[in-house]
């Protein structure tokens, strides 16, 4: 089963689907005309869920951007924090994707009476991405995530804040903790893009035929 690009073929597929179905609702709407299917439900399942996923993997692509950036200039946002946040908030939409992946597989599954779609997509989704919802779900209940890179961060800012010398190496410091985590979240990205496009492929034949999205 070729899997490169599968998001990207579902993607195209979900946006006509999306499109043949909505055209003659807009269309009577235009028209002042109310149009209602039995079949809306099921659309906005599908749709919605898949563009669920989408949104994730633009948040987390827009985390790697905002770690190629320098931090906000105001002296609001202190510098350790928002480096924190930016990890904090990658974590926790990256845990958000996992989720809405194995929620949507399940409504698939009852929609498209594929009962074994959940199993099959489980060591796609759950397994590779076991160490980044581990790692979330172990600080999100004790107290904001960090690391020791970060932590240091922390200090020299603290000791900027207070004028002591300590906090002369912040900046340096600062750049050293970006660029590791800048490394870590594209890596990341890359992998978790790998697994939707052999997620997409698994959703294909359940929901696909002939290059289009079917209704159940």
């Amino acid at each position: 089963m070729k899997t490169d690009g599968c998001y990207d073929e579902m993607l195209r597929m979900m946006t006509e689907f999306a499109s043949d179905y909505l055209d003659p609702v807009w269309k009577k709407r235009k028209a002042g005309e109310s149009h209602r299917l039995p079949t809306d439900g099921t659309f906005l399942d599908i749709f919605h869920g898949f563009t669920e996923i989408g949104s994730a993997l633009e948040t987390l692509a827009l985390t790697e951007e905002l770690l190629h950036l320098a931090p906000p200039r105001s002296k609001r946002v202190d510098k350790d924090s928002y480096l924190k946040f930016l990890v904090g908030s990658y974590l926790q939409e990256m845990y958000i994707l996992e989720q809405r992946l194995t929620a949507y597989a399940k409504k698939l599954s009852r929609l498209y009476r594929s009962p074994s779609l959940p199993d099959r997509v489980r060591p796609v989704i759950y397994e590779p991405l076991e160490g980044l919802i581990k790692t979330r779900g172990e600080h999100v209940h004790q107290r904001r995530f960090s690391d020791e890179r970060l932590d240091y961060v922390s200090s020299l800012a603290f000791f900027r804040r207070l004028g002591h010398e300590l906090g002369e190496d912040l900046e340096i410091e600062y750049e050293l903790a970006q660029r590791e985590w800048r490394k870590r979240v594209r890596e990341n990205n890359r992998e978790t893009r790998r697994i939707v496009n052999q997620y997409c492929a698994l959703l294909e034949v359940v929901i696909c035929k002939d290059g289009k999205v079917t209704m159940p």
